[in-house]
């Protein structure tokens, strides 16, 4: 081995322990920092506690400060969420794709502080497939929020923090895992991996790269090659046969669509049968708008929500075929209605003409069945136009109409 060789590997062999350091402090950090913390409420600005200093500690030790000097800021944190809480809060939002980020710590915002909580990180070291691309997405989001003011203006410098770098650091590393373990699976299954040989070289060199970066106290290019060797391990994951996240989404919607195609053939086939199928052709129309937002999430980069509302699309599509036969219970109370007033009109019909023939006075009655039969007429053109609400009404009224007419004879 020339001294090359072994300079190169001493040098490698001492950023990997330094790496191994950084992972440690920085899992470390974020960890306590979650500890500290237990929300048992949204929190906005307004809001006055000791879980809004907690906030505040939380977000400045993650690094996303509240403010560089004064009330809020590193070791000043207060229990007033104010504007720089809020703005705080975005950018953290932002960098955890919790959407929609609008500084309010809500909901999502403590379920994604719990998972946070737990790891250190959205994923852990034994990450799906789709680690690496969600990680890549993280470091992105940092980045776009480290460039933008609360304004959403471009600044002309940029602050990077520590615990910011360390925890991209990190994330790699579960990314060159992953990259690995899939090419390693693929050279066993004598499956071909492509360029995923090369890729990982560069992902690697990326990776140490940064962290001479992060040893010189340049975060912002440590962080920009930390970003790189995310770019390169997923390249090779996907070489190597490994899918991603939004791969498996995909293939999702397009088996959600198959499905679909299915639901209409099977109502189709209903609907020759006369069997009632009206509620499952519009549930399943629901189905279809849904998909295509489905679709539209998935371009946009948010693999979350789009399988979310494939979730939505899919229970969907089985309403729908649960509904064959069965008219909506709004439908089927208005055919009732219907019938109870034409029963109605029967009976007023048959008294009207008993008291014809005993020879009583019938105006009143003959004009309480005419306004009665008008109703009727209404309620039916209701239900024609599927205005269930308004045909029972009518024929409600229709009913009652009647029943006036037999009275007054």
């Amino acid at each position: 081995m020339t001294n090359t060789y072994i300079l190169k590997f001493a040098r490698y062999a001492a950023l990997a322990f330094i790496t191994s350091l950084l992972f440690f402090v920085g899992q470390l950090s974020f960890v306590n920092a979650a500890e500290s913390c237990d929300f048992s409420r949204d929190l906005e600005v307004g809001v006055d506690g000791e879980d809004v200093r907690c906030l505040q500690t939380y977000l400045n030790e993650a690094g996303f400060k509240i403010a560089a000097s004064g009330p809020g800021a590193p070791g000043g944190e207060t229990t007033l969420f104010r504007d720089g809480t809020k703005t705080a809060v975005i950018k953290w939002q932002t960098a955890n794709n919790v959407s929609p980020a609008t500084g309010y710590f809500g909901t999502l915002s403590r379920a994604k502080y719990a998972e946070l909580k737990k790891g250190g990180t959205s994923s852990s070291s034994s990450s799906s497939s789709g680690s690496i691309e969600d990680q890549r997405a993280e470091i992105l989001a940092r980045i776009a929020a480290l460039q933008s003011g609360s304004n959403g203006q471009k600044t002309t410098t940029t602050v990077v923090s520590q615990s910011t770098t360390v925890k991209a650091i990190s994330a790699v590393i579960d990314a060159l895992r992953d990259a690995e373990e899939q090419i390693d699976e693929a050279l066993d299954t004598g499956l071909g991996i492509g360029r995923a040989d090369d890729r990982i070289v560069d992902a690697r060199d990326d990776f140490y790269s940064a962290i001479e970066a992060y040893l010189d106290g340049n975060n912002q290019r440590a962080l920009s090659m930390a970003e790189n060797a995310l770019d390169n391990a997923l390249d090779a994951f996907q070489d190597a046969g490994g899918e991603t996240k939004e791969d498996e989404v995909e293939d999702y919607l397009d088996e959600l669509s198959d499905d679909i195609d299915d639901a209409w053939d099977t109502i189709e086939a209903a609907d020759d049968n006369n069997e009632d199928v009206n509620e499952s052709e519009d549930i399943l129309e629901e189905a279809e708008v849904r998909l295509e937002e489905a679709e539209q999430a998935l371009d946009d980069g948010d693999t979350d929500e789009a399988e979310n509302i494939g979730d939505e699309v899919e229970d969907l599509i089985d309403d729908a075929l649960d509904a064959i036969g069965n008219s909506s219970d709004d439908e089927q109370d208005a055919e009732d209605a219907i019938e109870d007033a034409k029963d109605a009109i029967d009976e007023a019909e048959d008294a009207i003409d008993e008291a014809i023939d005993d020879g009583d006075d019938t105006d009143d009655a003959e004009d309480l069945l005419s306004e009665a039969e008008d109703l009727l007429d209404e309620a039916l053109d209701a239900f024609d136009d599927e205005d269930y609400d308004e045909a029972i009404d009518l024929a409600e009224e229709a009913e009652d109409v009647a029943n006036e007419a037999i009275d007054g004879l």
